[in-house]
């Protein structure tokens, strides 16, 4: 099962403005007429337009999201996720930013009920840790809940058992009480009928 994500990275860039790259490209005119067009072009190749900026900004923004969305995942649901992946765009700056990303989960049930509740409880937190979680990471979520209803209705039914166990140990041992109390009892009243009922064992004694 995945928790799908997002976490944190904010590349260095180079912002100028156009006054200013109006200015320097007047001054390199004036100081370097020499310099051919192609040359020309190829310094300022790596230069951005006002549009590409804002995108740069836009990319970086939701690179941040995406790696603070995944750590927070990974934070909460430490021992049970793996790392993070992500899926990455390429910026007019040539760099790369994350844009999507997920974490694995472990989402199978405990060895026992009780454990199988306190995995369900983290594996909740780990989905909804993020501030805004995605529909995966609510669909996750609403897997633990089921986890942790079936391991409740499992704990209980265990109990039960144990319960039924215990009250018909206790009736065994109380009508075993009662039996031997009643025995007793009757002995008291007639101490012969021990004699009366056992077999006869002759035996010689005084012999000459």
């Amino acid at each position: 099962m995945m928790v799908s994500s997002v976490s944190y990275y904010q590349p260095n860039y180079m912002v100028d403005n156009q006054q200013a790259d109006a200015k320097t490209g007047d001054q390199e005119s004036h100081k370097h007429n020499n310099q051919t067009q192609a040359e020309l072009k190829k310094r300022y190749k790596h230069e951005l337009s006002q549009e590409q900026k804002l995108q740069v900004i836009e990319l970086q923004k939701r690179d941040i999201e995406v790696r603070n969305h995944e750590a927070a995942h990974m934070s909460a649901g430490a021992g049970l996720t793996t790392g993070a992946s992500y899926s990455y765009q390429r910026g007019p700056d040539n760099k790369m930013y994350a844009i999507g990303g997920e974490v694995g989960i472990d989402t199978s049930p405990g060895k026992t009920p009780e454990e199988t509740l306190k995995k369900a409880a983290q594996i909740k937190r780990a989905a909804l840790a993020p501030a805004q979680p995605s529909s995966a990471d609510l669909q996750v979520a609403a897997t633990a809940t089921n986890m942790e209803i079936d391991a409740k209705m499992e704990i209980q039914k265990n109990q039960n058992q144990e319960t039924k166990e215990k009250t018909e140990q206790n009736s065994q041992n109380s009508q075993s009480s009662q039996d031997t109390s009643n025995y007793l009892n009757e002995q008291k009243k007639n101490p012969y009928n021990s004699a009366l009922n056992s077999s006869y064992m002759p035996t010689n004694i005084g012999r000459f």
